[in-house]
């Protein structure tokens, strides 16, 4: 089978975020703008072909109803009555189970629409630097889009500043379900940014940014921690955010410091200590390899839902019961999908939402890097491109095709939410 791209470049289009956009405003126009990093802007002027947009621009609506409809600011409700409201809000959506973890320069549009076709129930935006958000129209307009059916969706922001962030939050609040502080991130950058998981040194900073946001904004605030290495450091930590506002957290089960995911498992049963300890909904991160991890999960911790970050890199199926072979059982059966056949539909879907080249990149590798290990010659040619197009990413699919690969994904049958592993209902 050969692929074709979905439509000519020409008609493809983009959604854009009014670089002016306040709660007054309506703020999806259409632009021509130059791209810009999620990274700190760079002084040299010199454009990286990567962070160029695949297509052009667009223009989507949104009624004003649905930008006013957003209830009334938290600041007016303590205690018991905030708890109530932050379970009514998670009810009104469904209490989705499944969601696509924040994702820097992966947990975009195009993926996360096609993660949502394969059973993703919410989802959150790439990681924002509420700073360069606020500043820098080329970097709201790029690296914050979404659409109409884009739905459940979390915002998030890493933040040092309480104003800032909520200058930040208030662009994007009527087009999201949560607006998500990042007190999660491990990374040097964090480090040298002062943000992540690198506040948790700093919790009266951590507990001004979460009230800040959840006293002035319409829509609820989530968090998405790490654990200490002392359990009942972790669990003051998470019944402190609760008290500052939060009215979701995502809870992490690895310390700061346990940053390789593949070599050291998360603490389920930290998890489920934070659980037991506060009253709004929690989810759950950390050793989600295939839908079965799920359920045990969900079982184990009792939390509300999970996430899933790397695992849905390799297989954006995930949720729909697929798994790779490196998580093969006698009891799985050979599914019709293969990785190849879902790299097609996310470029397909770049084609619609137009994102950068660079995050397209990065999913070709992750997508079909079993691939190109049994062929690298394809995988070289790929990396010899300083510019990337659909023609040749959908040639490449062909010529792997071509070459005799086939690695289908396995099925575990129909999930329990009744879904069927090619994303019907079943």
């Amino acid at each position: 089978m050969r692929f074709k791209p979905l439509l000519p470049a020409y008609l493809l289009t983009n959604i854009r975020l009014n670089p002016n956009s306040k709660l007054s405003h309506f703020p999806f126009m259409a632009t021509q703008s130059q791209p810009l990093s999620s990274q700190a802007p760079t002084d040299d002027g010199v454009n990286n072909e990567d962070d160029t947009l695949c297509s052009c621009d667009v223009r989507t609506s949104f009624s004003e109803a649905e930008a006013a409809d957003l209830g009334r600011p938290n600041g007016y409700l303590t205690g018991e009555a905030r708890i109530e409201r932050a379970w009514a809000h998670w009810n009104k959506l469904g209490r989705p189970k499944l969601v696509v973890a924040p994702m820097v320069d992966n947990s975009e549009l195009p993926f996360r629409m096609l993660c949502r076709k394969y059973g993703a129930e919410a989802a959150y935006t790439p990681m924002l630097h509420s700073r360069i958000f606020t500043e820098t129209e080329k970097y709201r307009s790029q690296e914050f889009t979404t659409c109409e059916e884009d739905r459940p969706l979390f915002v998030q922001f890493c933040a040092n500043d309480p104003d800032v962030l909520l200058e930040a939050a208030r662009r994007v609040e009527p087009y999201c379900d949560y607006v998500d502080i990042n007190f999660g991130c491990p990374q040097r950058i964090a480090r040298r940014g002062y943000y992540g998981a690198f506040l948790m040194d700093n919790l009266p900073l951590v507990k001004s940014l979460v009230e800040k946001l959840s006293k002035n904004l319409n829509v609820p605030v989530s968090c998405k921690i790490r654990i200490f290495p002392d359990l009942q450091e972790t669990i003051n930590y998470a019944k402190m955010l609760e008290d500052a506002g939060c009215a979701l957290l995502a809870v992490h089960g690895r310390t700061r410091d346990e940053k390789d995911g593949k070599k050291i498992r998360a603490n389920w049963k930290a998890i489920k200590a934070v659980k037991n300890a506060v009253k709004i909904p929690v989810l759950a991160n950390g050793n989600i390899r295939h839908i079965e991890d799920v359920w045990e999960c969900l079982e184990e911790t009792g939390c509300d839902g999970v996430l899933s970050a790397e695992s849905l890199l390799e297989n954006p199926a995930l949720f729909a019961g697929y798994i790779t072979g490196e998580w093969v059982e006698e009891r799985c059966k050979e599914g019709e999908l293969d990785q190849a056949e879902l790299l097609v539909e996310y470029l397909k879907m770049c084609e619609k939402y137009p994102v950068p080249w660079r995050m397209i990149r990065s999913h070709v590798h992750k997508l079909l890097g079993e691939w190109f290990r049994i062929h690298p010659s394809v995988r070289e040619d790929f990396n010899a491109q300083s510019k990337l197009t659909f023609e040749f990413l959908y040639d490449m699919v062909n010529r792997l095709r071509e070459l005799g690969v086939k690695m289908p994904l396995r099925v575990m049958g129909v999930n329990r939410n009744g879904l069927s592993a090619n994303g019907a209902s079943a």
